[in-house]
């Protein structure tokens, strides 16, 4: 006789007591169930590494044991983000059919007082959604993939009048690379004198003013 078991992740057939002619021989098919492998093979206590059959040949002598071990499969998740905390972070391993929830804390990052990033969305491989958008983001794994977090820049421009008159914007947040046309007003009795500031070509007469 010849007794067989497998753990609760996979299979091995036949199983139980499988009783042979003495002399003879019997094949064990041992099978991993969806998310995990075969880590050991036990025969007579005895390792015998990782196959997916096994046989029993001239069998001569009663009281045989043949056991199976199954592990899960874990797989790498990468996460990249320019700015901002990213949840989880970096590179982790994780067991098959893990539910991940992704987010990203910290956003807008404002640096220096007049430059933003703002989280858009994502890109992803394997089992991220390819893309999406917001701060956050769920998938179950069951595969190597990737997460790529995606930001936009955005800056600051601030307005003012120097006298009696008006510019047609306000102060705000501005996206990275706007064509801005800005134009000034002036009161009753005043005219129009120019304009300064630190944005290119803003030393100048031009109006409206193209930014």
């Amino acid at each position: 006789d010849i007794t067989a078991s497998a753990g609760a992740n996979g299979s091995i057939a036949p199983t139980g007591t499988v009783w042979v002619a003495h002399g003879g021989w019997t094949n064990f098919a041992i099978g991993p169930f969806p998310g995990y492998y075969i880590s050991n093979l036990l025969v007579d206590a005895a390792s015998v590494g990782v196959t997916n059959n096994y046989i029993f040949a001239n069998v001569t002598n009663a009281g045989h044991t043949i056991d199976v071990s199954f592990a899960v499969k874990r797989f790498p998740l990468a996460v990249t983000t320019p700015y901002g905390t990213a949840i989880p972070a970096g590179v982790t391993t994780n067991d098959w059919n893990t539910f991940i929830s992704a987010s990203i804390v910290g956003s807008p990052v404002v640096v220096g007082g007049a430059t933003q990033y703002v989280c858009v969305g994502w890109s992803g491989t394997g089992d991220v959604p390819s893309s999406g958008v917001g701060t956050n983001c769920s998938f179950t794994l069951m595969s190597a993939s990737t997460l790529a977090w995606q930001w936009r820049t955005q800056m600051w421009l601030s307005v003012g009048v120097s006298g009696y008159g008006s510019v047609g914007a306000t102060n705000g947040w501005q996206e990275a690379g706007t064509n801005l046309s800005v134009t000034a007003t002036p009161s009753n009795g005043y005219h129009f004198a120019g304009w300064t500031g630190d944005v290119p070509p803003a030393n100048t007469n031009d109006n409206p003013l193209i930014l």
